[in-house]
Parts: C-alpha cells; sequence; structure tokens
C-alpha cells in the first residue's frame, strides 16, 4: 500500500474512548501498517469536550506532536507549564511528561505519536 487518506467526513469522526474520563473522544486515523517496526508513526484525532474536574494526568512513554483544528486546548505539565491553544496552534509532548488537557468548552486535535495502533 502506498498510502491511504480519509474524506473529511470520516475525519472528523471521533468516538468516545472507552474506559477514558466522560469528555474524552479519541480514534486512530492512521498507522504504520507494519508491526514491529523501530520508529512507528500513529496519527489520532482527539476531541475533548469541557469538564468540571480534572482528570489525573497520564503518563505519555512517547513522543507526540499536534495541531488545534477547532476550539481552545490547555495543556499542562507535571512542572507547572502551561498554553492556552487555539485553532492553528501546534504542541510537542516530549515522552516522560506528565500532561493534562483540558478546555473551556471543547476542542479539536490531530495528533501524531511514535507509537503503534491502540488495541496492537
Amino acid at each position: 500500500m502506498v498510502f491511504e487518506h480519509k474524506s473529511e467526513r470520516e475525519f472528523y469522526r471521533v468516538p468516545k474512548l472507552q474506559g477514558a474520563p466522560p469528555p474524552v473522544h479519541f480514534v486512530d486515523v492512521f498507522s504504520t501498517a507494519e508491526q514491529g517496526v523501530p520508529n512507528p508513526l500513529t496519527g489520532s484525532m482527539f476531541l475533548l469536550e469541557h469538564a468540571d474536574t480534572k482528570e489525573p494526568a497520564p503518563h505519555y512513554d512517547y513522543d507526540e506532536s499536534g495541531v488545534v483544528i477547532k476550539g481552545t486546548l490547555v495543556i499542562e505539565d507535571e512542572k507547572g507549564n502551561k498554553a492556552t491553544l487555539e485553532k492553528g496552534d501546534t504542541f510537542f509532548v516530549h515522552r516522560g511528561s506528565d500532561i493534562t488537557f483540558s478546555t473551556p468548552k471543547f476542542a479539536l486535535a490531530y495528533k501524531v505519536a511514535s507509537r503503534t495502533k491502540m488495541g496492537h
């Protein structure tokens, strides 16, 4: 297979992530097809809705970069560094970080991570 693609309609379908807190919607869109390669890459859609409570910060054991497509995404790390990102803003999460995501209303982002597709 040379390349894959999704229509805009397919790209924006972001289901609720099973086992995650209620405001988290997430889906892997594209991923390295071959299992066991040394540097896998996975692209994902991330939709976050507003919540009044903060969930524990997940630990990242892989690097991840993303771009906010719509809404406002607030990112905070374990050291208290915080950024409020708007449409078109990009971010990079370094492996080893504990990151908290929040939003005043909602945020939609496309993220790419150095990991295999969830479930593999």
